[in-house]
C-alpha cells in the first residue's frame, strides 16, 4: 500500500480527540482507520461531506438547537398546511 504524508503540522482541538477516543474505542477502531474510512466514504457519495458539516454545526441541548433544520424557506400557508396535517 502507498502512503502519503498529507502535513507534518496536521493539528487537531485537543478536547475534540479526547472525546472521538472513547467512540473509537467503543467501536475498536483506531484513529487512522476512522479517517480512512471518512476519506473512502466521501470519494464514493460526496454529498456526505455535507451532511457531516451540518450534522458537525448543529446545536444541541438548547431550544434553538431543537429548531436546527426546521426553519427554511416555506411560506407560512405551506407550513400551516404542514402542522394541520402532522396533527391529524
Amino acid at each position: 500500500m502507498n502512503t502519503l504524508k498529507v502535513r507534518k503540522n496536521f493539528v487537531f482541538d485537543k478536547g475534540m480527540i479526547e472525546k472521538t477516543k472513547v467512540i473509537l474505542k467503543e467501536q475498536k477502531k483506531s484513529f487512522t482507520e476512522a479517517i480512512n474510512l471518512y476519506f473512502q466514504a466521501i470519494i464514493k457519495e460526496p454529498s456526505l461531506l455535507e451532511e457531516i458539516e451540518k450534522k458537525a454545526n448543529k446545536r444541541t441541548g438548547s431550544f434553538i438547537g431543537m429548531l436546527d433544520g426546521k426553519i427554511g424557506n416555506e411560506n407560512f400557508k405551506e407550513m400551516k398546511t404542514e402542522y394541520h396535517e402532522s396533527i391529524s
